[in-house]
């Protein structure tokens, strides 16, 4: 969890400098390339964020150790008293491996529970769509865009702009209210191109990625810039060989639909509207009619990047079952290093006198005076006795 940790930390703070870099010339390389093909660089940053692993090298053009010092770790053999105190407390990278796992639980069961309220809405609230002039005008498009799987077409009062749910059965809601005839082929074509881009499951990657760097602020402005992406380049599909009469007439559609903003919601589903600033990026790119690479070189690019950010940050992790040393008497080996190890140990310690025994005052001066007591008993013995003295 600790090297999940510190890899996720790397990972998310190297594809934040890469996506701020790529937005910040992303109004310079709409003038290039295809919003296609911006969109789906988009993708490799979005895998990017949700794969934490890559190859590191020794040395790395940023160390996040000298800006975070809790990182640093020492490795000297002797550890102080207090130390060994802390030392079995719980260190600082489980409780921060607690509150991000917390954090991303948290995050996904909110919008989780959401995701189900909207979904109860639309099942209580929605009506199936059975006019056979709109079903036929559905399936025409369907055809055109060569899409066999059956797509459902229902009405829901709770929302106000056209979007597309279902992972598995896919589903076109539209709002309330009458669609010109004129302009409902466009909407119709515009939630298709969704669908047949896998753009929900794109989402949901995106809301992976957000869920895992929930602590990182530059992660939602990434997934807001997904979101106005994805309809840039829903709405260039849509005008794809349309002269500038088309194209206006599919922005004064878009806004005649979006007048409002929507009322509800959900993560996992595309949104017609993408924002007064969206807006504007979209109305633009509708009207643009040059002729624009794909954009394979700034995709490479980004792969190329990606794959490097091992170059760029580095954070260094500490030994994995890190086991602190006790400290030993000067005169006794430690059983924790070979007999080479204490040899050379010993040899540079200074060699101490064996200690001396203290004795206590008192305790000698008794000794002492029992002692010359029974000299002269036996002196006084050898005196009254002689005879048992020669005896001997």
């Amino acid at each position: 969890m600790q090297k999940l940790l510190f890899s996720l930390l790397e990972v998310s703070i190297a594809m934040s400098i890469i996506a701020l870099v790529y937005m910040a010339v992303t109004p310079l390389l709409s003038k290039i390339f295809t919003a296609k093909g911006r969109y789906y660089t988009w993708l490799v940053i979005i895998i990017g964020l949700i794969i934490p692993f890559r190859f590191h090298r020794q040395e790395s053009a940023i160390s996040i150790d000298k800006f975070i010092p809790a990182i640093k770790t020492t490795n000297s053999h002797f550890v102080a008293p207090y130390e060994m105190a802390m030392s079995s407390a719980i260190p600082w990278s489980v409780l921060l491996s607690g509150l991000w796992l917390v954090g991303v639980v948290v995050f996904i069961i909110i919008h989780v529970i959401r995701h189900g309220h909207f979904l109860k809405m639309v099942k209580r609230w929605s009506m199936k769509v059975e006019d056979l002039k709109v079903l036929n005008l559905l399936h025409d498009v369907q055809k055109k865009l060569r899409i066999k799987q059956q797509v459902e077409l229902q009405i829901c009062p709770g929302i106000s702009s056209p979007m597309l749910i279902g992972f598995i059965r896919p589903t076109i809601l539209l709002p309330t209210g009458n669609i010109p005839p004129d302009e409902l082929p466009l909407i119709l074509k515009h939630e298709l191109i969704h669908f047949k881009r896998r753009d929900i499951w794109f989402r949901a990657l995106v809301f992976l990625a957000t869920a895992l760097h929930w602590f990182n602020p530059f992660v939602y402005l990434i997934a807001r810039e997904v979101s106005i992406q994805c309809e840039i380049a829903c709405d260039e599909e849509v005008v794809k060989n349309t002269n500038v009469d088309g194209r206006q007439k599919y922005v004064e559609t878009i806004i005649g639909v979006i007048r409002k903003q929507s009322k509800v919601r959900s993560t996992f589903s595309t949104n017609f509207y993408s924002g007064k600033q969206g807006m504007k990026h979209r109305v633009f790119s509708i009207m643009d009619v040059r002729n624009k690479k794909w954009g394979f070189s700034i995709f490479a690019m980004i792969v190329v990047a990606t794959f490097s950010t091992s170059m760029m940050i580095k954070i260094s992790t500490p030994d994995a079952s890190p086991e602190p040393s006790v400290l030993v008497p000067e005169n006794e080996s430690d059983p924790s290093m070979d007999h080479e190890e204490n040899r050379k140990i010993d040899q540079t310690l200074p060699q101490k006198d064996k200690p001396v025994l203290e004795v206590d005052e008192d305790v000698s001066r008794n000794t002492t005076d029992r002692n010359l007591l029974i000299d002269n008993d036996e002196k006084m013995f050898e005196y009254d006795n002689p005879k048992l003295i020669e005896s001997k």
